[in-house]
This record gives structure tokens, C-alpha cells and sequence, in this order.
């Protein structure tokens, strides 16, 4: 019987700036627009934008774990595809690529969990990771009849579920398993996943319990950079990557980013304020803010209005925004504050992911940021 090839995970190759997308599985992507040609979401346009990424050699693609949306005239992200199926359908359309699903462990028991990760390392060739995430929608849980935990608290059940995950990744033969939420007799989860010792891991910790998570538990951290300058930036970035070292552990710091790409640095910040400024959903924005508790009573006006504005622009990433020269220049500064790889989120991601493998990806190959991608042909 033929067997899919396996692959080398493309997280841990050689790359300075490594290249992800994000947030293809949900209408609206990270873009809170109602922008003409804003990210619909349906499987033909995924499929063409996950194997156009692939075969210009995009190390990622993560979809976000979403199950309702954020009202407004889009209801932002109230169009999604669950992430493990997602994963699985664009892993049997990809050769490289490395494919993650996201998993809010509360709603997810660890054997079914387990079982769906290895699946889709098979069907990848060993190209899977899994973005573990602890909730911070309570809407969504209500609709599962889930407990909502106190915040550090989902830290602290994430740890056992993480650690009962991988050890049916991991143990052979049937075992018990004896924790403070799980309690399960005669486990057993056939076959094991290819990749050895296990999928990597992402968690996105930013407070002081997720920062100890991720360095602790993670194998990339999903970083929200709280300051846009050099110093500030690689100050954070080196908190994080220490924190980990402390811990014995080596862990890639990744962040968000949402790019704007245009002919001329004008014709960029035009578009961007064109769907932000006059296009934005500001009734959906200031629903997600208030769930994020960012709101008038706790922040100045100025900071709550640079909030919403980056929060339309791109779900609160960095921006890259500028010609792709520009661009370039300003990935440098990132390398330089140690991010090791960008997730990218585009209002068009079908338009613009063409544009930066056409303009910019031949110029971070020119400047060192990443080598010259060759895609391999394989059989299965």
C-alpha cells in the first residue's frame, strides 16, 4: 500500500523571518471591514490560497478556533470552518507547508483531541502542529455548557490537558490517566503521530500565567508585541525567549501581522485608512474590545482610538504597510528584535497572497531574511 511521504517540518528549518497565514478559515479573516473584496471564506478560495502559500514555500498555515461572531454589519468571524477538519482538508492539498489546527482545550476531550492531531499528521506526512488556546470568549462556551474557569485557572487545566495529550502521542499500550479535571481507564490511541517525539506546539501567552505556559509547554509563542519600537519590542521578545531558556526550553517567538502592499507608500496608507477609517465595523470592534475589557472606563481616548483602528486593520497585529521595498525594511527591524516568524492576514488574502509571493517574498530572498524556496515534487 502507498504511503504519503514523509516531510521534514518546515518549522524548524533555516529561514531568519519564517511566513505563516492566518485566520483563513473565518469570514472576514482578521479584517473588521466591510471593504469591498473582504475575505468571504468559502473552500474553493481556501484551497487556491493554501496551495498557492505552499508552493511558494509558506512554513505555516493556522486557522483561529472561532464558533459565533462579534455582531456588527459583518458579524465578523461568524463564518468559520472548524480548525481539525480544516486542517485536515488543506493537509491532503499541501506537500510543505506545515498545517496547524487551534483547539480551545476546555471544549476538546484530550483522547479525541489526540486522536484527530495524529490523523492529520498522517495525512500531512508529518507536517502538523496544534495552537492551543484557553478561551477568552465566554459567548462560546455557553454554548458548549462549558465551565468558564477563572483566567489562570484555564492555564492551569490547559497544563493537564496538554500533558494527557501528549502522553497518548507518546505511551504505548494502554494506560490510566489520574489528574484534577481528567479521569480516564484503559487509554489507548493507534497509530501514534509520524512526527517523533510529538507536534510542536504554539500558545499565545500574554499574561503572566500564559507567559509561563508557553515557556514551559509551548514550542512557538504567539507574541503581541506591546511596543512598536526596537528597543521596547526586543526587550519583550528577549523576556520571553529567556523565560524558556530558564525553563530548559528553546521557543520561537511568532507574531501577527497585517499587510498593505501597494505601488507607492500613498497609494498604501490610503487603502488602509479607506478600510479602516471609512469601511470599518466599528459596532463589531467595540463588541470585541468590550470583551477584551478595553474600553472607555479603563483607557484614554487616544489609546482606545489606536486600539480600534488596529483592531479593524488586522485583529491588533504589527503593520506592514508601505511598498513591498518598505516592507522588507521593516521585516529587518523584526529580525532584529528576534521574531522568528510572521503570521500575515490580508483584506483579500487570494489577491494579495499572489502579490507578496510576485513582490515581496524575491526581496526577502534578496536580503538574506529567507533562501530561495524550490517546491519538490512529490508522489501519494
Amino acid at each position: 500500500m502507498q504511503q504519503r511521504q514523509v516531510m521534514e517540518n518546515p518549522l524548524y528549518n533555516d529561514n531568519k523571518m519564517k511566513i505563516g497565514i492566518i485566520a483563513m478559515n473565518c469570514s472576514h479573516g482578521s479584517t473588521i471591514t466591510q471593504a469591498e473584496n473582504a475575505w468571504e471564506m468559502n473552500w474553493p478560495d481556501t484551497r487556491e490560497v493554501s496551495v498557492m502559500a505552499d508552493r511558494a514555500g509558506f512554513e505555516v498555515l493556522l486557522p483561529v478556533a472561532r464558533w459565533r461572531g462579534y455582531g456588527g454589519p459583518t458579524n465578523f468571524n461568524n463564518r468559520t470552518f472548524e480548525t481539525y477538519n480544516w486542517a485536515a482538508g488543506v493537509a491532503a492539498v499541501t506537500d510543505y507547508s506545515c498545517i496547524f489546527s487551534t483547539s480551545h482545550v476546555p471544549l476538546t476531550h484530550p483522547v479525541a483531541a489526540a486522536k484527530q492531531c495524529a490523523t492529520i499528521d498522517h495525512i500531512s506526512g508529518g507536517r502538523f502542529a496544534l495552537n492551543v488556546v484557553c478561551g477568552w470568549f465566554k459567548n462560546e462556551f455557553e454554548m458548549f455548557g462549558a465551565e468558564w474557569n477563572e483566567h489562570d485557572v484555564r492555564y492551569e487545566y490547559a497544563t493537564e490537558w496538554l500533558e494527557f495529550v501528549r502522553r497518548i502521542w507518546t505511551e504505548e499500550g494502554e494506560f490510566d490517566f489520574e489528574g484534577q479535571w481528567f479521569s480516564s481507564k484503559n487509554i489507548w490511541s493507534e497509530p501514534k503521530p509520524i512526527q517523533k517525539p510529538m507536534p510542536p506546539v504554539m500558545n499565545a501567552g500574554g499574561s503572566k500565567a500564559g507567559q509561563i505556559f508557553a515557556a514551559t509547554q509551548a514550542d512557538m509563542n504567539f507574541v503581541i508585541l506591546k511596543q512598536r519600537d526596537i528597543d521596547g519590542g526586543k526587550a519583550q521578545i528577549s523576556h520571553l525567549k529567556n523565560m524558556a531558556k530558564e525553563a530548559g526550553r528553546d521557543v520561537q517567538s511568532w507574531i501577527h501581522v497585517y499587510v498593505v502592499c501597494r505601488d507607492t507608500e500613498k497609494e498604501a496608507q490610503d487603502y488602509l485608512n479607506y478600510y479602516v477609517v471609512e469601511k470599518g465595523d466599528y459596532t463589531a470592534v467595540n463588541n470585541l474590545l468590550e470583551i477584551f475589557e478595553m474600553q472607555s472606563e479603563t483607557l484614554p481616548t487616544d489609546v482606545l482610538e489606536e486600539f480600534r483602528f488596529h483592531f479593524i486593520a488586522g485583529h491588533g497585529g504589527y503593520p506592514l504597510v508601505g511598498t513591498a521595498d518598505q516592507i522588507v525594511d521593516e521585516i529587518n527591524k523584526l529580525i532584529d528584535i528576534g521574531v522568528d516568524g510572521m503570521l500575515i492576514s490580508w483584506v483579500d488574502y487570494k489577491t494579495e497572497c499572489k502579490q507578496w509571493i510576485e513582490k515581496v517574498l524575491p526581496l526577502m530572498e534578496q536580503a538574506g531574511q529567507r533562501e530561495r524556496f524550490i517546491p519538490k515534487q512529490t508522489d501519494f
